[in-house]
């Protein structure tokens, strides 16, 4: 069976099929599925994505999105991501009309609304996106049902899920109007544990069924060209601190940032990222482009 992924990645001439090789043979959660990396590019990819059909989301239980104890307690799991994306991008927001696509719990919604001209979001999962609704918030069940002329779309941890990425970027740009902007961050292909650490029990832990693939900051920007951006800007962010890094390193085990907190002085984790962003290996690339 093609491999619909690997053809377009192609196609994009993002990555050389002579340069691709076994990168790894499993993923976390199956071990039918292996990935392979571009050695040109760098850009690392399931080996096959049949898994993945375009109804697979809507099929996952809404559950799958926060623990036993319910939305406002996982919520608190992802408050350090959702105020640092309201920071970064709340005078971009700040009296527009915004979509949050793959809202997922709304905590970015949540903060959105207040400084938004409208502030709605596109859930696949159907629990979830009711609840959503019955706590006041637009949410669709997707793009298609999405409204036009939106100023700003966002897409945080998405894209590397979608199985077939140019047709929903060219999808998502029909919603834009002239000049709108839309913000894209995925995991990197070069971060530092994969790249120079090369930590195998990091491997086993993050590559996964559902990220299809892990881009480089010019695979991103390339799928934004094609889709009819312009004014592409794409900048590295380090999401985890040295003391997750360390404890990775040590132990071979996530959590470092809590179970090695005393690393965590603001000014050692600030010259960490500025060091892991001089090398491009941020664990995490954020892109702002322009709709033509």
């Amino acid at each position: 069976m093609i491999n619909k992924i690997k053809k377009e990645l192609i196609e994009l001439n993002i990555i050389d099929e002579n340069s691709i090789t076994p990168y790894f043979h499993k993923v976390r959660d199956r071990d039918d599925v292996g990935v392979e990396r571009c050695e040109k590019s760098g850009v690392i990819f399931l080996n096959r994505v049949d898994h993945i059909e375009e109804s697979y989301y809507n099929a996952k239980p809404g559950t799958a999105y926060w623990n036993a104890n319910g939305r406002n307690e996982s919520l608190k799991e992802t408050k350090t991501d959702d105020l640092r994306r309201f920071e970064q991008f709340s005078d971009l927001v700040t009296g527009k009309k915004y979509a949050d696509i793959g809202c997922g719990l709304g905590g970015v919604l949540e903060l959105m609304k207040d400084v938004a001209g409208e502030a709605n979001g596109v859930e696949l999962q159907m629990e979830i996106r009711e609840l959503l609704n019955n706590l006041g918030f637009k949410v669709f069940a997707g793009i298609d049902d999405l409204e036009t002329d939106y100023d700003l779309i966002s897409m945080f941890h998405v894209f590397e899920h979608i199985l077939s990425p140019l047709d929903f970027l060219k999808k998502t740009a029909t919603k834009l109007k002239t000049g709108g902007k839309i913000i894209i961050e995925v995991p990197h292909a070069n971060d530092a544990l994969l790249k120079s650490y090369q930590s195998e029990k990091f491997k086993e832990f993050t590559l996964w069924s559902e990220h299809i693939i892990l881009h480089t900051k010019k695979s991103l920007t390339i799928y934004l060209e094609n889709a009819g951006f312009k004014n592409i800007h794409v900048h590295g962010f380090q999401r985890f601190p040295i003391s997750n890094h360390l404890y990775w390193l040590s132990k071979g085990l996530p959590n470092g940032q809590n179970i090695l907190s005393g690393f965590n002085d603001p000014e050692l984790v600030k010259a960490y990222q500025k060091t892991l962003n001089l090398f491009d290996e941020t664990d995490t690339i954020i892109a702002v482009a322009e709709k033509v």
